[in-house]
């Protein structure tokens, strides 16, 4: 079984390329963390290597594909393939310049360095150990330094015809225009709740624990198998929804806070402001439902401005606009609202 949920057109497309005579050497995935970008991107690797495609003609007709039991299918899914590179932040594949004596490992690099790219040129000019095409993973591609970028430029326009790239992230308007020129764009959106209920269930998860985990995933397939996997993320999920309701029940000083605190948290870990990003749209979401099915007369604009205003807080972010300043608008752009009853108190260490 595939481990993808969803995306069949995405899927159609990449066995399409993976059977043409000139495959695309280099693929740029764009989309929400979490909807599956980096597993098609592995796809595409098994794809170009199925054993069961290989020329004269495929052994298995072309939605078949990849088989998934031969030797590189096998591998890939498993993470194992030693010609399937994952080139993120950090040390792998450093090489310092020639004569460089006093060049410092990196571990804890924020960005894709010029000497990682270095050594992937090294290394795309070697033929595969194994493989009919060598994958190069880079996620996340928007951490690519500029000189980096530039480094790289040439071995995206002119790669060794056995190795491939695939550049995964979600801003892709971090990414020089230069670089993203030499790729072809798939954008990855969000999944329907059916098909991830659907995924989850064909994948033995309980039909009620299915339903709740893509019901609260926003789309994400990756969220949804996290939620089902561990149900009481789902519970956290909820308590930062609960939050929500508080701070935009509370005043000025309270929103302001609350923006200082996920600025903080911006610095030092910036999953937590991408999932609390996410249970503010769930909220108001959930919001707009209500206005929409009132009899009374509800209005749905607050809601909507709200989305809005959740939306260009994300994209400013990931634009690397100071946290603190786009955070505060979103919140001071929250129309009041007014709470029924208190939420259940909330536990220490979300932001």
């Amino acid at each position: 079984m595939s481990a993808i949920i969803g995306h069949e057109a995405i899927v159609r497309e990449l066995r399409s390329f993976a059977a043409s005579d000139d495959p695309p050497h280099a693929l740029l995935l764009a989309g929400p963390e979490g909807c599956g970008r980096g597993l098609l991107a592995l796809e595409y690797a098994r794809l170009l290597n199925c054993e069961a495609a290989a020329s004269p003609g495929p052994s298995l007709p072309l939605p078949s594909l990849p088989c998934g039991v031969c030797r590189p299918c096998r591998l890939i899914a498993e993470g194992a393939h030693p010609d399937v590179i994952l080139l993120g932040p950090g040390d792998t594949l450093c090489r310092p310049r020639a004569g460089e004596g006093s060049h410092e490992l990196h571990p804890d690099s924020r960005d894709i360095r010029i000497c990682q790219v270095r050594g992937l040129i090294e290394l795309a000019a070697r033929y595969p150990f194994e493989a009919r095409y060598r994958m190069v993973v880079i996620d996340p591609a928007d951490r690519l330094g500029r000189d980096a970028s530039h480094t790289i430029l040439k071995t995206l326009e002119e790669p060794p015809g056995h190795t491939v790239f695939a550049l995964v992230t979600a801003a892709p308007e971090m990414i020089i225009e230069t670089v993203r020129s030499r790729c072809r764009r798939i954008d990855v959106h969000p999944v329907s709740r059916s098909e991830i209920e659907a995924g989850l269930i064909a994948r033995g998860i309980d039909a009620a624990v299915a339903a709740r985990a893509a019901a609260g995933c926003h789309g994400l397939p990756g969220r949804a198998i996290a939620f089902a996997a561990d149900p009481a993320l789902m519970g956290d999920r909820d308590r930062l929804i609960a939050r929500c309701a508080r701070v935009a029940a509370g005043l000025v000083p309270a929103r302001l806070a609350h923006a200082g605190e996920l600025a903080e948290s911006w610095r030092r870990e910036r999953s937590v402001v991408l999932r609390a990003l996410d249970a503010w749209e769930a909220f108001w979401e959930e919001r707009l439902r209500a206005a929409a099915v009132a009899p009374g007369p509800l209005d749905a604009a607050g809601p909507v401005a709200a989305l809005r205003a959740v939306a260009q807080a994300r994209a400013d972010l990931q634009a690397q606009v100071q946290a603190r300043p786009a955070l505060e608008l979103m919140l001071l752009t929250f129309p009041p609202v007014t709470l029924d009853a208190d939420p259940e108190e909330e536990p220490t260490g979300h932001a």
